[in-house]
């Protein structure tokens, strides 16, 4: 903190505008720049005190693996940019499910072209899937979340709104919502999001498993907060697959799990797969010489 100190030392300066000018900044980082700046800098070295980042257990080399880690989860995965934005998004500003990231990584592999998906609950995720499934079809219980998203959205998605709000009609409007599905079909893809009151999502999934075509799977996000749909859907004779790890906007871990039934077999959406990975190393061990 010493150093900290010594660059952010003001015991020399003049001021031109908003700007102040530091003599006494030996490195030359902080020349010109605005009080903002400077006070964002300030808060930044707060943070990492409050956080007892300087002060931990970790040696400087674990701590150098703990911060390029962190310029991972920030470049590579566009958390940042979620952050900055207020919404999903990947670090090229496009949208992006609020599925944990493991699990975005993980469907942007497989090729879901002639798939049709429903899902209870609309969202970045839906404009997401129309970029990448044959048809969107979205069950939204929030009357000014739907005229928001529903401008955004290409000509292979619909979204249906049956609305839930407190009050006398709350069971029948809760019947509606988790019963309109009846009147779409089946689907290859289903996933249970949207509204999480009381056992909701159970009662989606419950009624999501007579819809799902052969070879179809159902996503299930918030997972680990979902143990009976999870079981609900295990008793059906679906294999689990839990994909955990942080997700956009969110400061905790969390899970995404993926429900497949007996005849479900992806297709890779590149010859190469999985392929490189976000963030990782791009080493081909097998075909090219090693790095080293």
């Amino acid at each position: 903190m010493a150093i900290a100190h010594q660059r952010l030392t003001l015991l020399r300066h003049r001021w031109t505008g908003n700007t102040c000018i530091l003599y006494e900044d030996r490195s030359g980082e902080l020349q010109g720049m605005t009080i903002l700046g400077l006070l964002n800098r300030i808060r930044k070295f707060q943070v990492l005190g409050r956080h007892n980042v300087l002060t931990d257990e970790a040696s400087a080399e674990q701590l150098n693996k703990c911060l390029r880690a962190w310029r991972t989860l920030k470049r590579s995965r566009g958390y940042l940019r979620s952050l900055t934005e207020g919404q999903c998004v990947d670090v090229e500003g496009d949208p992006i499910p609020w599925y944990t990231y493991p699990a975005i990584e993980q469907l942007a592999k497989w090729d879901f072209s002639q798939a049709d998906v429903l899902e209870y609950g609309c969202g970045n995720s839906t404009i997401w899937w129309s970029t990448r499934a044959h048809s969107v079809t979205s069950i939204e219980s929030d009357p000014e979340w739907f005229e928001r998203i529903k401008s955004q959205l290409p000509s292979n998605c619909s979204i249906a709104l049956h609305p839930i709000e407190k009050g006398p009609n709350l069971s029948e409007q809760t019947r509606r919502y988790v019963g309109a599905i009846d009147q779409l079909g089946k689907f290859d893809v289903i996933v249970i999001d949207g509204v999480p009151n009381d056992r909701m999502r159970l009662e989606c999934t419950k009624r999501a498993l007579s819809h799902l075509l052969p070879g179809g799977m159902i996503i299930v996000d918030n997972s680990d907060w979902l143990p009976l749909s999870c079981r609900e859907i295990r008793d059906a004779g679906l294999f689990e697959i839990d994909f955990c790890g942080l997700s956009p906007l969110n400061d905790y871990a969390g899970a995404t799990s993926m429900f497949f039934t007996p005849e479900f077999h992806p297709k890779p959406r590149s010859p190469i797969h999985p392929g490189f990975v976000l963030g990782g190393y791009e080493w081909d061990w097998e075909t090219t010489p090693k790095p080293w």
